[in-house]
């Protein structure tokens, strides 16, 4: 069979041409063609956001297929399964398009041989493939193909911990511990523990793990900064002539800053102002020093100049003119800081050197002791098998050819969120010419996972430079979003992003063009709209601005739009997406939006499954089981739902110690009380010890289980006879909670197929896992459909919505790590600071040391190549939370409008925001503002929001529009089964004549709602039952000073007819039988203390009716329920009475009814004239079914002081 040839040039140019001509209504752009059919070269798309990346992937991959390239023999790299799932569910949809229009049998065979090969075929992440690879070829360095992956982070700390304490200690008391000692201080400040020097060695593990081979980086860079600048002379040439420029630009401002009008220049004489001739003084020097730099001071006097500026300008950042500041020292005293104490910290620098060498080496040892418990658990983390995937690929030159020959090209969506471990599997898995990279640099958004832009910008450069490394392709053309949203990104990231901060220059080849005409119309009301709640009137934040905790004034701004769009513009909930940069303290939105009524669904993924309650009930019931002298434990499990003990109960029980025991478990108390040998055995009623025989019972039943059956059942077990499952069922957010419970017992298995075994083994992990501070991610469930989103930027990324509001833009970029002792570099290794002992400089006696913390010159450099990637990361960021509208985006922060007055300069440099401006600023809402002050006729309006416009009645509320839209009918499938339908009406139509009186009954009532038929209706209202008087054993109350919900008078009636239901009925009821029945009784324990249980026991023991139930307990029938067919005397019109009747007796002759009454009466008449309508009805319906006429009528008053059995 033979197949097409792959495209020339000269073809693809064609077709370009034909595609443009062509009368389709979505044409492919010149761009797109070229980058599916080019061949033979290295290939980097650079595709920015919508532009249809996944298409031309998809389209390339099928034009290979065609092309007979099967898909076995291509390699496909995603970032992550997800996108590996939907990459193949598109491939399998095309092949079987493809294989519907096929006509030759051998093609037809052909693309089912590509459909089945997909299952198996290298589409997937690089972790997915390298587990592949060492699977197979493990054996080369001596890896059993059997190993398992520790996906749990928790897993790897457990490991990782043990392994740190075992090498810390070894250093401890090693040759060289004194230095040892003196590395470990450095890094802990006033810490007592290893904790903060454990925190270091993790972050340079991981940092390490995530370059393509970390012995060798360890080895060879980690120290390369440390013995690099270690002098004046090595201070790179940027930061020098950075200096200089900066030097130069305060001298400008100042200059600038007394050419105002207000500046007063000259005094009433006509003489300079003192201050006017200081500033000339500062401008002067300033622009000499800078000039001639290398003549007055040169390299080694850096330190010099620095500290001559330091005393050259004030103290202060800023220049007051005419009651307004003018910041205009801040960036120079910025660079001083460092620079001023340069020679100082030469000085003591070198110091730092034998202790960096010392981490070195306890870094290497950690590593490679790290790597050799994992062998010995034959458990790795990803890392590692990417590692090995390279060292097998790098020493067998026989499987690397292999896989060079087998891959026709290898692919790699998402380039820019490589790192240089993935990249160099690339490398080893191409034949060198035979690469298909995309990506968007603008989009690369993981630097904290290592992910490393510059290998994508470098490849863009180089192929930009040298055409013949590769080619280059843009996909510049937007086909996501409308002009408005296209206008409003270009005009923020074309004055924000340059080389110099953004790590690109954001121009002409990077811009978004719309990729339709209709994305071209225009719609005025879509412009970009930047909301800024103003704080100035706001009492409660002037006090404390938080700003990490979003305003509730801010979600309620938001919320009034999103009233307002659905409302007028019937924007559905479900095409509004909220954007914020973290998952933490959201919940103020949720709490707004709960209000207002406006559903919301977020992303999930908070990180507190093993603190969710259910959860936390759970552990403590298997760490009971697993120690039950655990008291807290022990009473957690007690008084959760399971088997609700109050602190009353668990009070009398904590008091049954023996007489020789100091003290005793509560385990051990809860043994005595149940034997009734403790202290204070009188406090221990029936029903208290009838409840703990169940609960004992119950535990020992289930810890003889645990010992001879795995933890999956024994939760399971428990779920199942307490009904806890069920339970959770019933309370708010009942599915996540069930999902919770469920994933425990998973988890629990699956802990136990890793070789580990047993309840305390599961336990000690849990606990050690807790410990660390660490958590197990929460389950997802499955969530409502009609709802606004709320995710993190993260999350949103390579989706689209029609609505986006950016929120809390005014939140500060985290710059953690730029405040840790120590910033690595993939280039220049570790920089640190110093705690250096400056008791020499200070000549004296009077301290033993003189510690002062130095930033080493590699750290300060390190710490500015950090600063500027996380300032480019965050404008990335930016970048992609922008470019997820569809129609509209709304940015949402707060400020101070007073205070915002004078904090931008409104000044420009080469169309872009001042560099000094763009380093400074650290949240999303400066850089907005700032552009918004310098540059005019923007595609975004700003408008600050004060609390008069969030009153109540201005954010209005959600109008309910019908639930069913005429769009639904698309979907109705009622043409197929009009037949079927017809069916059903005719059967139905006829079931209506049969029972036409059940149909035409107009309303269902129960007796009491009947009541007013036969009597006036009665104040029942305010009902309460008396002060229980105790003539049984004295009872041993606590002082309560817990503020107790009142009972209710209908929790009382319902506890106690539920009990009536459930006394075991024989020839002699005594008080045993009724307080088994009580424990049994689900009500609160303050409800079930105001039954009267000695009026039960005199019901029995005492009352003639009592007594014939006693007598006839085959004939007596509770709780039974009734309907039956009433006309309302009045209008005639028919209803359905339904009631359940609380016992009655069948005899021979007669029916005799009775009912249990709790009110509070002091006469008993009054009872029977309240009921005596009710009871009629009861005594009609039981007359009707039985056909007996004779019916007794008893009311049984239980509520009264004493018992009263009333015959009506």
């Amino acid at each position: 069979m033979t197949f097409k040839p792959f495209l020339t040039a000269e073809a693809i140019s064609s077709l370009q041409q034909k595609e443009a001509q062509s009368s389709k209504a979505q044409k492919r752009t010149p761009e797109q063609i070229e980058a599916i059919y080019s061949y033979g070269n290295n290939i980097l798309v650079s595709a920015s956001a919508g532009s249809g990346k996944t298409f031309v992937m998809v389209e390339r991959i099928i034009d290979k297929i065609l092309r007979g390239i099967t898909v076995d023999r291509l390699f496909i790299s995603t970032f992550t399964v997800k996108a590996a799932g939907e990459l193949k569910e598109r491939l399998e949809k095309k092949i079987s398009q493809a294989l519907q229009k096929a006509t030759d049998n051998d093609l037809k065979t052909y693309l089912n041989e590509q459909l089945l090969a997909l299952q198996t075929a290298d589409i997937g992440t690089m972790d997915a493939f390298t587990q592949k690879l060492v699977n197979q070829y493990g054996y080369t360095l001596g890896i059993s193909p059997t190993f398992r992956i520790m996906t749990d982070k928790s897993e790897q700390d457990l490991v990782k911990n043990d392994v740190f304490a075992d090498l810390f200690a070894d250093y401890m008391t090693g040759q060289n511990q004194d230095s040892f000692r003196k590395l470990v201080r450095n890094f802990s400040g006033n810490r007592k523990d290893s904790s903060a020097f454990r925190g270091i060695v993790y972050k340079i593990y991981d940092f390490s793990q995530a370059t393509d081979n970390p012995k060798k980086w360890l080895a060879e860079v980690f120290l390369k900064g440390a013995r690099t600048y270690t002098d004046f002379s090595a201070i790179p040439d940027q930061e020098v002539n950075d200096f200089l420029s900066c030097l130069h630009d305060t001298a400008n401002h100042l200059q600038d800053v007394t050419d105002l009008e207000d500046y007063k220049q000259v005094t009433a004489k006509g003489t300079p102002t003192a201050n006017y001739k200081k500033h000339l003084n500062m401008i002067e020097h300033l622009h000499e020093w800078a000039m001639h730099f290398e003549t007055l001071y040169g390299r080694d006097g850096l330190g010099r100049l620095a500290a001559d500026v330091a005393d050259l300008i004030p103290s202060g950042p800023a220049v007051t003119v005419a009651g307004v500041k003018y910041p205009v020292f801040k960036t120079l005293q910025g660079r001083l800081t460092g620079l001023k104490h340069l020679e100082t910290i030469f000085k003591y620098q070198s110091e730092s050197l034998p202790l960096l060498e010392l981490l070195q080496a306890f870094m290497q040892d950690f590593s490679e002791q790290y790597l050799q418990a994992k062998i010995q658990e034959n458990a790795f983390e990803f890392s590692d098998i990417a590692h090995f995937a390279i060292q097998i690929l790098e020493e067998n030159p026989d499987i690397r050819e292999l896989y060079q020959d087998k891959y026709h090209e290898v692919m790699v969506d998402e380039y820019q969120d490589n790192n240089h471990t993935q990249e160099r599997m690339l490398e080893l898995l191409s034949n060198g010419h035979n690469r298909f990279m995309v990506g968007d640099i603008k989009q690369s958004i993981y630097r904290f996972r290592q992910a490393d832009p510059q290998i994508f910008n470098q490849k863009f450069k180089d192929f930009q430079e040298h055409p013949e490394h590769g080619k280059l392709i843009l996909l510049k053309e937007n086909f996501r979003s409308q002009s408005e949203v296209l206008d409003a990104t270009n005009s923020v990231f074309t004055h924000l992003m340059d080389e110099s901060v953004g790590e690109i220059l954001y121009d002409g080849m990077h811009q978004l063009v719309a990729g339709s005409p209709a994305q071209k119309e225009a719609h005025p009301e879509n412009k970009t709209q930047v909301l800024i709640y103003d704080t100035d009137d706001s009492s409660e934040l002037a006090s404390s601005p938080e700003e990490e905790q979003i305003n509730p004034n801010e979600v309620k701004l938001v919320a009034k739009e999103i009233i307002r769009l659905h409302n007028e513009e019937g924007v559905a909930f479900e095409d509004i997406t909220l954007l914020v940069s973290s998952r933490t303290r959201n919940d103020g939105i949720l709490q707004t939006f709960e209000h207002y009524g406006i559903p919301l669904v977020t992303d999930g993924g908070e990180q507190n499954y093993l603190k969710s309650v259910e959860v936390m009930v759970m552990l403590d019931t298997l760490r009971a089981l697993d120690n039950p002298l655990n008291d807290y434990a022990l009473v957690a499990l007690m008084r959760s739902p399971m088997f609700s003990f109050n602190e009353d109960d668990l009070a009398r029980l904590a008091l049954q110690t023996n007489e020789d025991e100091t003290r005793a478990n509560l385990y051990q108390k809860l043994e005595h009380a149940l034997a009734n040998q403790g202290q204070h055995a009188e406090l221990v009623t029936p029903a208290l010890r009838q409840k703990l025989k169940v609960f004992m019972t119950c535990f020992s039943k289930w810890r003889d289980f645990a010992k001879w059956h795995s933890l999956y059942d024994l939760i399971w077990k428990i779920y199942n006879e307490r009904f806890y499952y069920d339970y959770v069922g019933n309370l708010p957010r009942a599915e996540q909670r069930q999902a919770n419970l469920y994933a425990l017992a998973l988890r629990a298995n699956n802990f136990e197929k890793t070789g580990f075994k047993g309840l305390s083994r599961f336990i000690r992990m849990i606990d050690r896992v807790l410990e660390s501070e660490n958590d197990l991610a929460d389950v997802e469930v499955a969530l409502p459909k009609h709802a606004v989103n709320l995710m993190t930027i993260h999350k949103s990324k390579g989706l689209e919505f029609k609505y986006v509001f950016i929120l809390n833009i005014d939140k500060k970029f985290s710059i953690q790590d730029m405040m840790s002792p120590l910033i690595l570099s993939r280039q220049n290794g570790a920089g640190i600071k110093y705690l250096a002992d400056m008791r020499e400089e200070l000549d004296t006696d009077v301290f033993p040391t003189v510690k002062v913390s130095m930033d080493t010159l590699p750290y300060q450099l390190n710490k500015r190549e950090l600063r500027l990637a996380t300032l480019s990361e965050q404008m990335r960021l930016f970048y992609v939370a922008m470019t997820r509208a569809e129609k509209k985006l709304y940015l949402v922060g707060k400020a101070s409008s007073e205070k915002l007055v004078d904090k931008y300069s409104g000044k420009s440099e080469n169309n872009h925001l001042p560099v000094a401006e763009r380093e400074a600023f650290m949240t999303f809402q400066d850089w907005m503002l700032a552009i918004h002050e310098a540059y005019k006729n923007l595609p975004f309006k700003v408008e600050f929001v004060t609390d008069e416009d969030l009153t109540e009645e201005k954010i209005g509320q959600i109008e309910v529009k019908s639930a069913i839209k005429p769009d639904d009918l698309s979907n109705n499938r009622q043409s197929e089964n009009i037949a079927e339908a017809l069916d059903r009406l005719e059967a139905v139509e006829e079931l209506n004549a049969k029972y036409q009186s059940a149909i035409n009954l107009p309303s269902l009532r129960t007796p009491s709602q009947v009541k007013k038929l036969y009597e006036p209706v009665m104040d029942t209202d305010g009902v309460d039952v008396m002060a229980k008087t105790d003539h049984v054993k004295p009872s041993f109350a606590l002082p309560d000073f817990s503020k107790k919900a009142k009972v209710e008078a209908t929790a009382i009636g319902s506890a106690m007819h539920e009990l009536m239901q459930r006394i075991s009925l024989s020839q002699k009821v005594t008080l045993e039988d009724i307080s088994t029945a009580l424990a049994q009784v689900s009500a609160e324990d303050e409800v079930k203390a105001r039954i009267r249980l000695e009026n039960v026991l005199d019901f029995f023991e005492n009352s003639t009716l009592g007594q014939l139930i006693q007598q006839n307990t085959d004939k007596i029938y509770r709780e039974a329920p009734f309907a039956m067919l009433k006309e309302d005397p009045e209008s005639k019109e028919k209803f359905v009475v339904r009631g359940i009747v609380d016992a009655y007796l069948l005899l021979e002759d007669r029916l005799v009814l009775l009912d249990y009454k709790t009110d509070k009466y002091t006469n008993s008449e009054e009872i029977k004239d309240r009921y005596q309508g009710q009871m009629a009805l009861y005594a009609e319906a039981l007359s009707k079914s039985y056909h007996i006429d004779q019916v007794d009528k008893y009311l049984v008053l239980l509520g009264g002081e004493r018992l009263e059995v009333v015959k009506l």
